[in-house]
């Protein structure tokens, strides 16, 4: 027993040498030769050190875990204990580990693309081979019926609706919804998606617009609100879908007058980013008097699990 408190003691101590070092590392070290450096082998060193507490932390629950109380948080933890730190430690998420998937390279516009459900979905030209394959298994998974990231139950539920992708990357939840909704905004600033998505949503360029800006309170070159940004457009049947990174919060102050009067208003929005935002998103909906549920389980973030989705009920 003395020797396993003080194997821990050191690995804790060791641990902290490791998180000093790396503060002075950045602090002296230019970044030009730390991206170097954490391209070549670094990377994936500082991961390791870390995260070093929750891996022990989920070995030792995983060996003793016959003997600690059968909570759903102690089998999460027992499950990355045997299959390592994950962002969903749920035993379906094996099932897309060895899943193969086909991938295709469209000559015409230079790009790599995924045959999803009879759907040409693109990825952007920076994009190699196996970020393609393993993004995508991640995407799929995220969307499965046991996943606490499935935006929706069953995408029916979005046949009429007038969507808000906001935060939509690839785009994948759109791309599912397309030939169900009314019009798709696809809100996305990185430059990197821009020419995917237009490949990606070429047959449905009708009903889709890509909107290059951040969605947060305030209104600029850059920033739009969501009230802004419907000002004279159509307001019946809205679905918010809402994944930027933690700004989800800003981005509802930016919608006040649409959550107030708008008409079978609908959303699913993220509330794992930050640590805060499942108790102050809730809130918000509260406000304008908007039922919500959240999706079962939890997301593994940092060192803690959180609440995915938060959906209207």
């Amino acid at each position: 027993m003395i020797w396993n408190r003080l194997f821990f003691y050191f690995c804790r101590a060791f641990n902290e040498l490791i998180c000093k070092l790396v503060k002075l590392y950045r602090k002296y070290i230019p970044s030009k030769i730390r991206h170097a450096v954490n391209t070549a082998f670094l990377g994936a060193t500082l991961i390791f050190f870390r995260n070093f507490r929750e891996n022990l932390k989920a070995k030792r629950i995983y060996l003793f875990q016959r003997i600690l109380p059968d909570t759903e948080k102690n089998r999460m933890y027992a499950f990355m204990g045997k299959h390592g730190l994950t962002q969903c430690p749920y035993p379906f998420v094996l099932e897309y580990k060895n899943r193969q998937i086909s991938y295709f390279f469209d000559e015409q516009s230079n790009m790599f693309y995924i045959n999803h459900a009879g759907k040409k979905l693109y990825f952007p030209k920076t994009y190699k081979e196996k970020e393609i394959v393993s993004m995508y298994k991640t995407l799929i998974m995220e969307q499965d019926i046991r996943s606490p990231h499935q935006y929706v139950k069953n995408i029916n539920r979005l046949k009429g609706k007038i969507l808000l992708d906001i935060g939509a990357a690839e785009a994948l939840f759109s791309l599912d919804a397309i030939e169900l909704v009314n019009y798709v905004y696809i809100f996305e600033c990185d430059e990197n998606w821009i020419e995917a998505l237009t490949a990606t949503f070429e047959p449905w360029k009708n009903k889709i617009m890509i909107v290059r800006k951040y969605v947060t309170d305030i209104n600029d070159e850059n920033n739009i609100t969501i009230d802004r940004f419907l000002e004279g457009k159509e307001k019946t049947n809205l679905f918010l879908k809402m994944d930027i990174e933690g700004y989800e919060q800003v981005a509802l102050k930016g919608a006040s007058d649409i959550l107030k009067e708008a008409h079978d208003i609908d959303f699913s929005i993220c509330t794992y980013h930050k640590e805060n935002d499942v108790v102050e998103i809730a809130n918000i909906l509260q406000t304008y008097g908007l039922e919500y549920e959240q999706t079962d389980g939890y997301l593994h973030r940092g060192k803690d699990f959180r609440k995915a989705i938060i959906r209207r009920k």
